[in-house]
């Protein structure tokens, strides 16, 4: 199935979701591999990412202002936040930082420089992303080739859905944010970027500003 397909069957399942106001209910308690997301306790959360070039954040921020007008109860994430993730490893404490490091070397020695193009806006349960078209399918690959690497990996199904999370949905209800999405940004063209690295991280779910901070840089070789 191609990406146009995969966001266009993602768009109708969870656009009438959101759209009929069957949100679930936040869980400031929800629980991911033992631990509480959002306890200021916990050590960080180790992914790997393709950070968004600098270049796009205007046009991202542009729409999110238009979002806002429509309904300020929402998060909008800041631009140090935009990414695309890749693999999501677990909590520092429970994972090898060095072994995912060599593995993360080794896979993306068979990876050059590539492009992607964001086009369109998309929705899951509670978050407007921008979608994210890659010709090559390299962030497939790579995604694919890690799950390989660390069986134990969250498997996204039915499909790897590369994204950049844009605004959060708080509230219970967000019918008119939808609409906004559907009627004005289910086509915009955000634009163009080259990707020459992916970034391993740390990531503090709690936080809103600083919530990523860079471990490591992997540069793709030609």
């Amino acid at each position: 199935m191609d990406q146009a397909e995969v966001y266009k069957r993602n768009w109708n399942k969870y656009s009438r979701i959101i759209r009929d106001g069957l949100i679930s209910h936040l869980d400031d308690n929800y629980v991911r591999l033992g631990k509480k997301v959002h306890d200021r306790t916990n050590p960080p959360f180790l992914a790997s990412i393709v950070k968004v070039d600098s270049s796009l954040w205007k046009k991202i921020q542009q729409i999110q202002s238009d979002i806002d007008r429509i309904d300020s109860r929402q998060e909008f994430f800041h631009p140090t936040y935009f990414h695309i993730t890749l693999s999501e490893f677990g909590w520092k404490d429970q994972v090898d930082y060095n072994k995912i490091k060599q593995k993360m070397e080794d896979v993306l020695l068979d990876f050059s420089p590539f492009k992607l193009e964001i086009k369109g806006l998309n929705c899951f349960e509670r978050i407007i992303y921008a979608q994210v078209f890659d010709k090559k399918q390299v962030l497939r690959s790579i995604y694919y080739r890690m799950l390989e690497e660390f069986p134990f990996l969250e498997k996204r199904f039915p499909e790897y859905i590369p994204h950049i999370s844009i605004v959060k949905i708080n509230s219970e209800e967000a019918k008119d944010v939808i609409d906004q999405v559907e009627h004005k940004y289910r086509e915009v063209s955000i634009g163009e970027m080259s990707v020459d690295n992916i970034q391993i991280v740390s990531v503090r779910p709690y936080l809103s500003v600083g919530r990523i901070k860079m471990e490591d840089k992997i540069v793709l070789s030609d």
